[in-house]
């Protein structure tokens, strides 16, 4: 194979790598919700017997199991499919990307989709040291360099719960149905973003919290109400 060939050959095989490698906003499963200069917001949808493509990831990451017990396999570049733990409703994990950039690719082999809420903190660096909240019926679930995660139960015994998170925190509805009240004066700088008083009542409907404003949960309806609160750090 003379230079020129061996040249052109070298461009083909880079452009291949590179196009198989495209940023997560770019995955067609993963469609971004919402984003603003701090954070986004991403709907992880994954019906079953589908792979999502090759897809890059360079900031941290938190994501809720909103699906139960998916069978997913992943595989990283480079390495072979390997199985991921069946996740709950609810549960939550978080990666750091920031700094150390990594792709990978995950398809479902069961009956069943795989959804996930996912939120990335848009900071290289830099992240918040704010002491942690402290409330009725909220415990600290995981935390993380970019972010605290609360889970919050409301019941008949604990009917509403009231706080203040100094970063912007994005609030999830699990299950039940509630009511969030908030301040509304910054609903506009955060639009299209729920802001102020809104009533969640599906599962994955969330409402955004701006930095320092105070928080109020309201179960509404029989069942029991399972929130979980992400702080942006």
């Amino acid at each position: 194979m003379n230079a020129s060939r061996l040249a052109a050959f070298f461009i083909l095989v880079a452009s291949a790598a590179a196009s198989a490698q495209i940023p997560v906003t770019k995955e067609p499963h993963h469609r971004v919700v919402f984003e603003n200069s701090q954070f986004r917001i991403l709907d992880v949808d994954l019906p079953p017997g589908e792979k999502t493509l090759d897809h890059s990831h360079d900031r941290d990451v938190v994501t809720i199991s909103m699906s139960s017990g998916a069978e997913v396999k992943s595989q990283s570049a480079g390495q072979s499919l390997t199985d991921r733990p069946r996740r709950p409703v609810g549960d939550v994990e978080t990666t750091e990307y920031s700094g150390k950039p990594a792709t990978h690719s995950f398809q479902t082999v069961g009956s069943t989709a795989y959804h996930l809420f996912a939120v990335e903190n848009l900071k290289p660096s830099g992240w918040s040291s704010t002491p942690a909240v402290s409330a009725a019926g909220t415990t600290l679930a995981k935390e993380s360099r970019s972010f605290r995660v609360y889970n919050i139960a409301l019941n008949k015994e604990r009917t509403q719960t009231s706080h203040t998170h100094a970063v912007p925190t994005i609030v999830v509805l699990v299950s039940g149905k509630v009511m969030s009240e908030g301040p509304d004066e910054k609903a506009k700088a955060n639009a299209p973003a729920p802001v102020g008083l809104k009533q969640i009542d599906a599962p994955g409907q969330w409402v955004l919290i701006p930095a320092g404003d105070a928080h109020h949960l309201v179960k509404l309806g029989t069942d029991d109400g399972q929130i979980i609160e992400i702080e942006v750090r």
